[in-house]
């Protein structure tokens, strides 16, 4: 769930990239992700870049050594640090990206199955699922065996549980 905050920087970010064309937009996104997996990987650049004892231009100045000065992902970085928002960098780079399936019209999918399904049935559930939602499908599969069969489908705020271990329970609680 991303925050106002997250929002309104992902929005201006999208924004002008998408002034720049789609080539600058897939840049951007490219340059957050690497920036926030930066961040996630070393949690002590956060902290320093959020220092409020240290002066800004200090940390602007550490930032840029860090992730340069030309790309928007370094300039939105340098005024995260202006304002006090760099712990919000991951939301930003999430929020990001949802914006840019929005405009890619593409939705990601997470299928749970019990075991690993193959090429033609996750093409079938592709391309059912693309008619249903009319927008691109990007399907990211996990392995759960304790499902012990059958499909788990979710996407934005759904969940389509047609999984044998549901219906076991579902079964269970009717007969008690």
């Amino acid at each position: 769930m991303s925050s106002e905050v997250s929002s309104v920087y992902a929005n201006a970010l999208f924004s002008l990239a998408k002034e720049k064309g789609d080539a600058a937009l897939q840049e951007a996104r490219s340059d957050l992700r690497q920036c926030a997996v930066l961040f996630s990987l070393n949690p002590d650049l956060t902290r320093l870049l959020s220092l409020p004892t240290l002066p800004v231009m200090e940390r602007t100045e550490i930032a840029r050594k860090i992730f340069g000065d030309q790309s928007l992902a370094s300039r939105l970085i340098f005024l995260l640090i202006d304002h006090g928002r760099v712990p919000f960098l991951q939301e930003i780079a999430d929020d990001f990206d949802e914006r840019m399936l929005d405009y890619q019209d593409t939705t990601d999918v997470i299928v749970t199955t019990a075991v690993a399904m193959n090429p033609e049935q996750k093409e079938r559930l592709r391309d059912a699922l693309s008619r249903k939602l009319h927008k691109t499908i990007r399907i990211t599969e996990h392995i759960d065996r304790s499902i012990l069969g059958g499909v788990i489908v979710k996407y934005g705020d759904t969940r389509i549980d047609n999984s044998v271990k549901y219906r076991l329970d579902a079964l269970r609680e009717q007969l008690s």
